[in-house]
């Protein structure tokens, strides 16, 4: 017992550890120094904004002595972080030939040595566009600088995010029922769950973190983890979790991949990432987008992924898995490249959304293609491009998202 609660303690330190290094020490310096020549006006403004503003949030002393930590620390993180996914990655896809490189873009441009890997930043062409990228951890402050979240949000809030999409009659997955860590917030009609398949998730979360499906066997619910439950035990043991993990769990039906897709209707539920911005003027427009395809017994689809042409919902090549670059098995004839079902509609639909939530100027729309027609399944507004950035080969300063920051900038006076 002495033996298994010390192997848990360490553990549960290296895990601690592990987010300590990742969320504190690969932030790189709190300065900005532009490259030359110059790239776009307003991806430079807003990489020095970030910069500018780090822990802005905090007491001057706390955030003097925060700046003084992460530059100190900064030049070791980049080689822990070198050394790390070349470890994780295998020396193919992280040719140590690059790595004083990749250091000395973390030293002079504070570029995280996995996206300098990612976004191939040694070619030339790609080398003189580095401040055109929009990096992860920047890319979360910037937004945060930007949006104005209201309250109940309907980004951050799945719950709030259903009651928008009803209210401007937008299709998106019912709420079966919802439990609180303290109380049931929505009742099964009935008292019980109706016999098809469910699909739970967090109210707050990202990344598919605490989901859980639910098959119908005729009799019993079978959980992907293992449990088997009765429609009348179901409801006890949701409410169960939600205390046990102190928060809130929304239960929808599951969705159904659509047959054109060419993949297991059961499967994973394919889901696309369509990023949009809105201008001062309410026009939105989309920025980017991408179609991730599941694995065998995934729930949540990722790793093999594709670009979408945003004009004609086509797929731009067979999907990939991400980020190693190889072609995946999903049966999609890359010479005839599959076209989105009701790829118009889903437009129609994501610009009525993020007028709605005109607050937030970027938006990461995730979506399911069925055959009930497209369903908008939330928005998030910390987004990454890493994949885009990474399949198109270019930087997202070169798409329509420049020319809406550059307004936003001028209108909000930040500096």
């Amino acid at each position: 017992m002495d033996r298994l609660r010390i192997a848990g303690t360490v553990r549960t330190l290296r895990v601690r550890a592990s987010l300590f290094f990742h969320i504190r020490c690969l932030v790189g310096f709190p300065w900005f120094w532009p490259s030359q020549p110059l790239a776009d006006q307003a991806m430079v403004q807003a990489r020095r904004i970030v910069r500018q503003h780090y822990a802005r949030g905090h007491h001057p002393i706390h955030r003097g002595l925060a700046r003084v930590l992460v530059t100190a620390v900064w030049p070791l993180a980049a080689l822990v972080s070198i050394w790390e996914i070349r470890r994780s990655r295998g020396p193919v896809a992280v040719p140590v030939k690059e790595a004083p490189r990749a250091f000395w873009a973390a030293i002079r441009h504070n570029v995280l040595p996995g996206e300098y890997y990612a976004y191939a930043l040694w070619h030339p062409n790609r080398g003189a566009n580095i401040d055109n990228y929009l990096y992860a951890k920047e890319g979360i402050r910037l937004f945060g600088l930007l949006n104005k979240p209201t309250q109940p949000n309907p980004i951050d809030d799945k719950l709030a995010f259903h009651e928008l999409c009803k209210v401007h009659a937008l299709p998106t997955p019912e709420v079966l029922a919802a439990f609180a860590p303290t109380a049931k917030l929505l009742e099964f009609r009935s008292d019980r769950p109706a016999p098809h398949d469910l699909f739970v998730k967090p109210r707050f979360g990202q990344g598919g973190d605490g989901v859980e499906r639910f098959r119908w066997q005729g009799r019993i619910f079978q959980s992907n983890r293992g449990g088997r439950l009765t429609p009348e035990d179901l409801g006890e043991y949701l409410a169960t979790r939600a205390r046990t993990e102190n928060r809130a769990l929304l239960v929808q039906p599951a969705l159904s991949n659509h047959p054109s897709l060419g993949v297991d209707a059961d499967g994973a539920l394919a889901t696309a990432r369509l990023v949009t911005g809105i201008s001062l003027g309410g026009d939105v427009a989309p920025l980017f987008a991408y179609i991730y395809f599941g694995h065998p017994n995934q729930i949540v689809a990722h790793g093999r992924v594709a670009l979408i042409d945003i004009a004609s919902g086509r797929l731009m090549s067979a999907p990939q898995d991400f980020p190693s670059g190889k072609r995946s098995n999903v049966d999609i004839d890359s010479n005839q490249p599959c076209t989105l079902p009701d790829w118009e509609t889903l437009l129609r639909h994501i610009k009525v959304a993020h007028r709605a939530c005109s607050n937030f100027i970027f938006i990461g729309w995730d979506v399911a293609f069925t055959e009930h027609g497209p369903m908008l399944l939330e928005g998030n507004a910390n987004w990454c491009a890493d994949v885009y950035q990474s399949l198109r080969g270019e930087p997202l300063g070169h798409t329509k998202f420049a020319g809406i920051l550059a307004e936003r900038l001028r209108d909000l006076g930040i500096s």
